[in-house]
């Protein structure tokens, strides 16, 4: 018997609180640190491209109905249909899926990259309202993918991993979806270099009274951002041919593009969310003065991550 769907898991204040994230930075979220992630994206996608694999046999496969909208709708809530709502026969030709797509910065390269194969973004709503016309998108939870089994050719998933509660849930659906063969790639943090500006930002927050961060965002990363953890992870889903490589990522903003993407993204600008107006108004300002005063290199956020591609067994 082939793999069966995972059922929906069961809901939790972390799942939801990542998707209410979501939701909320969607719209401003697409900015030069999602082009610098973009940028490992595009290399992943690169790793995995399909014609450096050996073809996917299988061919007139079902897929979830969901996989099946037209790149040219809108994306809508009947687009969360899953396995088992109106099964569809797979259309010949490979199938691309970017879990976790964003803002959709990637897809386009997937496409480039794999000449004639169908490109599928799967995000929250929100965030695929951002993604450009031309490639399937749906709206899916990567712990229980809106596919039938066996029939996607090659899943990659840019840093995603850290994000989900039940890690080992969403590799074994991962797994579960893929052809025998296919290919797996994901890019997921490592370790993070000192950095100047990021600790002037928190101490100002601190010394504002910010409570600590409501709902903490990533918490699979100590099996992610390590090699040795994420090996096992894998290798424990069903996945073989597992490589995993340290890469450097490098991404300079000025004060102000720093400034104006940490009150969106990350723990901080979740604490300072919580702060009464007034407060928040008097620590943005002093965030601002003190943040003008540092040395353009204090901005530099570098650091490690890890490229892992892996094969279905």
């Amino acid at each position: 018997m082939p793999p069966q769907p995972a059922p929906p898991p069961a809901p939790d204040s972390t799942t939801a609180a990542i998707r209410a994230n979501y939701a909320r930075v969607a719209g401003t979220y697409a900015g030069q640190w999602a082009e610098t992630l973009a940028t490992h994206g595009r290399a992943l996608a690169d790793r995995l491209a399909l014609n450096r694999q050996t073809p996917s046999a299988v061919t007139g496969a079902a897929a979830a109905v969901a996989a099946a909208i037209p790149a040219s709708e809108a994306v809508t809530g009947a687009a969360t249909a899953g396995v088992g709502s109106g099964v569809v026969g797979r259309a010949s030709g490979p199938w691309v899926v970017e879990v976790g797509c964003g803002p959709g910065l990637v897809l386009r390269h997937l496409g480039e990259v794999n000449p004639g194969a169908r490109v599928v973004g799967v995000e929250t709503e929100e965030m695929l309202r951002q993604a450009p016309a031309g490639f399937g998108r749906v709206v899916g939870d990567a712990q229980t993918l809106p596919f039938g089994s066996g029939v996607v050719d090659a899943v990659v998933m840019p840093f995603v991993l850290f994000h989900l509660p039940a890690l080992a849930v969403a590799l074994s659906e991962v797994r579960r979806v893929l052809v025998s063969g296919g290919a797996f790639g994901a890019v997921t943090w490592a370790g993070h270099d000192p950095h100047p500006a990021y600790d002037v930002w928190v101490r100002v927050i601190d010394e504002h009274g910010a409570p600590p961060d409501p709902s903490p965002q990533m918490p699979s990363n100590d099996i992610t951002s390590d090699p040795a953890k994420l090996r096992n992870a894998l290798q424990a889903a069903g996945f073989g041919e597992v490589e995993i490589t340290v890469e450097r990522f490098r991404h300079q903003p000025t004060a102000s593009e720093f400034l104006a993407h940490s009150q969106v993204i990350g723990a901080m600008a979740r604490r300072i969310g919580q702060l009464p107006p007034d407060r928040r108004t008097a620590c943005l300002a002093v965030a601002e003065e003190e943040l003008g005063r540092l040395d353009p290199d204090a901005f530099i956020e570098s650091g490690t991550v890890l490229y892992a591609t892996a094969r279905a067994t």
